[in-house]
């Protein structure tokens, strides 16, 4: 796996504690571990993406357990990733590709996001006492620090893609794999903010037809789950529903001991032809 010059497109080569191309560009690699390659002329903000208290919150919520059965699907699609080279796209604080880490150690594990926050969790991660993570990056979908064709497969969890980004990395062949809300996703949460529940509507659109991948299918899932305690207000939190909930609502939330939705996902699979 070769990262890119963000700057002039060169690979970039690591030297003890920097990255430098053949430009003479050069970025740090932080203490723990990761390399923002994110140019602030590309930012959109001053720190783009999901801030420190919802990669919290996610992080949070998702140690407890209850997207177990997503995580057992993931695994199961990559079906012996061991010696494959991966890509986490939209890692965030690293929970999907740890876990999928756990199950195929020898697999080498790159990932990128948009927000430093997430990007530093995700590089405290460990699998068997060394970093789940082979690269993490500071880095857009749209633009992957990475050079032509270095994996074998990609994954998105609830992350933006950028079909003809993600074709360039890929080897041919190679596989990517889309997780987004199915129809039913948070009803449960949906119902207590809004008046009416609107069904999620198919979030891969965008791939449909690209001229790079083929289409092998997709899978729903769904479990009804009882979220308790700390962890309702953590899941609204880490959700997009968390901007659009009034702070009368938020408090109510906050106070409830129980709440019960379905949890469901779509996992579409495509081939990079």
């Amino acid at each position: 796996m070769i990262l890119k010059c963000p700057s002039c497109q060169q690979a970039l080569i690591p030297t003890q504690n920097t990255y430098r191309c053949s430009n003479n560009h050069c970025f740090d690699i932080a203490k723990e571990g990761y390399t923002n390659l994110l140019l602030a002329q590309h930012k959109r903000s001053k720190n783009p993406g999901d801030d420190n208290t919802m990669m919290a919150c996610r992080q949070a919520f998702l140690n407890q357990g209850y997207y177990q059965f997503l995580v057992d699907a993931l695994v199961a699609i990559l079906d012996n990733a061991n010696d494959q080279t991966l890509l986490d796209i939209g890692c965030g604080e690293g929970f999907y590709g740890h876990q999928i880490k756990q199950h195929y150690p020898r697999a080498q594990l790159a990932g990128i996001d948009i927000a430093k926050g997430g990007v530093r969790l995700a590089a405290k991660r460990k699998s068997n006492n060394a970093p789940a993570y082979t690269q993490l990056a500071v880095a857009s979908a749209y633009d992957l620090p990475f050079m032509t064709q270095n994996f074998d497969c990609a994954v998105s969890v609830f992350s933006p893609v950028d079909p003809p980004e993600t074709a360039r990395v890929l080897k041919p062949g190679g596989q990517l794999i889309i997780v987004g809300p199915a129809k039913n996703h948070l009803k449960g949460l949906a119902e207590s903010i809004y008046d009416e529940f609107k069904p999620h509507a198919n979030g891969f659109r965008t791939l449909e037809g690209h001229p790079s991948f083929e289409r092998l299918g997709s899978t729903i899932i769904e479990q009804n789950a009882t979220i308790e305690g700390a962890s309702i207000y953590q899941l609204l939190t880490m959700t997009p529903y968390f901007w659009s909930t009034s702070e009368e609502k938020q408090a109510a939330i906050k106070k409830r001991a129980t709440l019960s939705t379905p949890l469901a996902f779509e996992i579409s699979r495509y081939k990079r032809l």
